[in-house]
């Protein structure tokens, strides 16, 4: 029987798919340069095992597969997936090279995100850490398993396991640990006590997942991260939109309530000088605050995309309607802050606050 509890999380757990769609179309499109290698893998598990998540049936989760990757992506949602996925890169890539590999990403609400198996591949030094509901690392870690190159980059030697049933899916580890990657399958809002970390620079990225949780359980949540920081960098890359207090913004809101999601901090915390507000009562410090807008260029000059990438991405797909995707972007924000120490490579960047 579904909880209200449990029916809210199925629906946060379906952004994720949502998520995983606009990847997929973008390296569909070749958006992506050089391209997702290890995307399919995921998309390949998710058609084997949504049917044995909790809430799904075959029949369900067919049609919820086939709404989500059949459907042809407008070109303003697929360059707006395109930034989000830009700048996260371009930052998690400068904050590994600027402690030459020796540090760690720790990922909250991964779900189907693949950032992490090149940059393991690329940096031998590095850890990283995932985390999402079981159901969600379930899925991924099958994904790593049937994947021979994959097993090998997270240096695992389990062989994947047979999967045909709810129970057995249910009754399946969510968990995966190796020297160098850790696939935590739990829920946010419960951890306590000390978390495995080790003493490296530490980012704490959040894409789109602490904008699902009340203000209080945001603020707690980054709380306990910092509560975990050690005698090195502790820094926090946050994805998510607002709501600007504007129709369009009214427009979003609705539209999540629609699909029963409340992001109460729209209301509360609608603009860039409210979250940093907010985020300097979560005990964040340095902060530096922008609107995908800027990060595409779409208010003049911007160091985040430079001329011949913004060429090469402007022949794929045409996009007449500049104010819209300007008004679009204008409602995402991307920001860094600081526990601990200083990470002086994110002033590459042009940051609107």
């Amino acid at each position: 029987m579904f909880s209200p509890q449990d029916r809210h999380d199925k629906l946060v757990r379906a952004t994720d798919l949502d998520a995983l769609s606009c990847r997929y179309s973008i390296d569909e499109k070749q958006y992506l340069c050089p391209p997702d290698e290890y995307i399919q893998d995921v998309v390949q598990s998710y058609q084997q095992h949504l049917q044995f998540c909790q809430g799904y049936t075959q029949l369900s989760a067919s049609r919820t597969l086939r709404s989500v990757f059949q459907e042809r992506k407008f070109p303003l949602i697929n360059r707006g997936s395109y930034l989000r996925t830009t700048a996260i890169d371009k930052v998690v890539q400068q904050f590994i090279k600027e402690f030459d590999g020796k540090c760690q990403i720790v990922s909250l609400g991964s779900g189907s995100d693949t950032r992490a198996f090149p940059l393991l591949e690329q940096h031998p030094d590095l850890v990283v850490h995932e985390i999402d509901f079981p159901e969600s690392t379930r899925i991924k870690k099958l994904a790593i398993l049937q994947n021979h190159k994959l097993r090998g980059i997270v240096e695992t030697d389990d062989p994947p396991p047979t999967i045909d049933s709810k129970s057995s899916f249910s009754e399946y580890s969510p968990d995966m640990h190796t020297p160098r990657y850790f696939l935590h399958g739990l829920d946010l809002r419960t951890l306590a006590g000390v978390f495995p970390l080790q003493d490296l620079p530490t980012l704490v990225i959040s894409e789109c997942v602490l904008c699902y949780l009340p203000p209080e359980e945001y603020e707690q949540t980054i709380k306990y991260w910092t509560s975990q920081a050690r005698s090195n960098i502790m820094g926090f890359l946050i994805y998510e939109p607002m709501s600007l207090d504007d129709q369009f913004g009214s427009t979003m809101t609705q539209n999540l309530l629609n699909r029963g999601l409340n992001l109460q901090m729209f209301s509360k915390y609608p603009d860039l000088p409210a979250r940093k507000r907010f985020l300097e009562l979560c005990g964040l410090l340095r902060l530096r605050l922008t609107d995908m807008s800027d990060v595409g260029g779409y208010k003049g000059q911007s160091k985040w995309i430079d001329d011949n990438e913004l060429q090469r991405i402007n022949k794929l797909e045409l996009i007449d309607e500049i104010e819209e995707i300007r008004l679009l972007l204008d409602h995402y924000c991307l920001v860094y802050g600081e526990y601990s120490g200083t990470f002086t490579g994110i002033d590459t960047w042009d940051w609107i606050l």
